[in-house]
């Protein structure tokens, strides 16, 4: 129970002192999308647990950076069967924006 304790109050601890997120309209306007196969984590580390594959073109939403990691949100279902809004972490190098489409005309 202690440990449990300990988790929380790190947690609590964490979210206090963490940078305002940018809003994820500002990272790119037209989105973001995986470079290929790229685990998403529970945290901004290898060490952390794995939620499962992002595959290239999954489509994300880049919520927040820390360091060379980003937490992101996946916008529909992964193309590894992730499901739509599942969020995690994964290192920036396996995210790219997304090409903005040109207006017609």
């Amino acid at each position: 129970m202690t440990s449990m304790l300990g988790v929380v109050l790190t947690a609590v601890f964490l979210a206090a002192v963490a940078p305002a997120p940018a809003a994820p309209e500002r990272l790119h306007p037209c989105g973001h999308e995986a470079t290929g196969t790229a685990r998403l984590h529970t945290g901004p580390a290898t060490a952390r647990p794995s939620l499962g594959l992002l595959r290239a073109g999954d489509d994300l939403t880049v919520l927040r950076a820390s360091g060379d990691w980003y937490r992101v949100r996946l916008d529909r279902r992964s193309r590894s069967g992730l499901r739509a809004d599942t969020e995690g972490w994964t290192a920036q190098r396996h995210v790219r924006p997304r090409d903005c489409p040109r207006p017609n005309g």
